[in-house]
């Protein structure tokens, strides 16, 4: 089953709960805003999606943001605003469900056809929160000036990418999957000094790869699934284990006492990487890139 059908069976299961009501009528709104960068000293962001396509991506430095969005307005609405106060601005983008609607009648529901897509400028920096429902979400946050970065999944398909590096330091970033497919590329270019990784059910792919001129660590937590680690050769990396019934390899690493494994460069390694994996039961892959 291909990424986007599991998104629209998941949504289906969720907010159907096997009704044989005939479908409800959709009515598809198109809408776009944007807004243009005046000197803004800070954008705090904060996005809530149910259900559809998600995209964002480094934008204009000469605009702030610009969204694109299609949504059915029957069953879904969709909030926006933008206030700014002292050269600080907050964005609030927030698509959900009609209280009024009973999403039980939605039988045969284009789920896939909403999306949303953002792009932000390069130039301000920001704290970046986002929160995916039943979503297939595609983000490269490589570009940014990201301060901090907080992300939540429900049962969602989620892709990552730091194409490009952060432009600021983040000193915390953070990333909650559900019953979700996660995958982040590039880590070593977010400039996370401080990553927590935790997820439900399902597999988290975390590629480290990227410009390391810091030192960083990493909280990795799975509680049924499997967790599937890349790292760069010329990183020094440290492993702290901590699991129950889950099988582990990382070839090229040597085992300490006390659950730790390291890479055979920890001692010689310019920049180091220090990972806390836990988890209970499935598999736990260390790849060297």
């Amino acid at each position: 089953m291909g990424s986007r059908a599991f998104v629209a069976l998941v949504a289906l299961l969720v907010l159907l709960a096997g009704s044989a009501e005939p479908a409800a009528a959709q009515s598809w709104k198109t809408i776009s805003k944007s807004r243009q960068r005046r000197g803004q000293e800070f954008l705090d962001v904060k996005i809530t999606y149910a259900v559809g396509r998600f995209e964002l991506k480094k934008g204009s430095d000469r605009q702030l943001y610009r969204l694109d969005s299609k949504y059915d307005e029957e069953a879904f609405k969709l909030t926006s605003s933008y206030l700014e106060s002292d050269e600080r601005g907050r964005l609030r983008i927030d698509i959900d469900g009609h209280d009024e609607i009973d999403l039980k009648d939605l039988k045969d529901y284009d789920f896939e056809g909403g999306h949303l897509s953002l792009d932000l400028t390069g130039a301000t920096p920001m704290a970046l929160s986002m929160k995916f429902g039943a979503a297939e979400a595609r983000l490269d946050l490589g570009g940014l000036r990201l301060q901090e970065l907080l992300l939540e999944t429900g049962a969602s398909d989620t892709e990552i990418s730091f194409s490009e590096p952060n432009r600021e330091v983040a000193e915390h970033c953070t990333f909650k999957a559900g019953a979700a497919r996660f995958k982040v590329d590039g880590l070593g270019n977010s400039g996370c000094r401080s990553i927590n990784v935790s997820g439900g059910i399902g597999t988290l792919n975390l590629d480290f790869s990227g410009k390391w001129n810091h030192d960083a660590t990493g909280d990795i937590n799975v509680g049924l699934g499997t967790i599937e680690i890349s790292v760069p050769a010329e990183l020094g990396v440290r492993i702290d284990r901590s699991t129950f019934l889950m099988s582990f390899e990382a070839p090229g690493f040597e085992k300490q006492d006390g659950g730790v494994w390291l890479s055979r460069n920890w001692d010689t390694a310019k920049h180091h990487l220090t990972l806390s994996v836990s988890g209970a039961l499935g598999g736990i892959k260390i790849a060297r890139l």
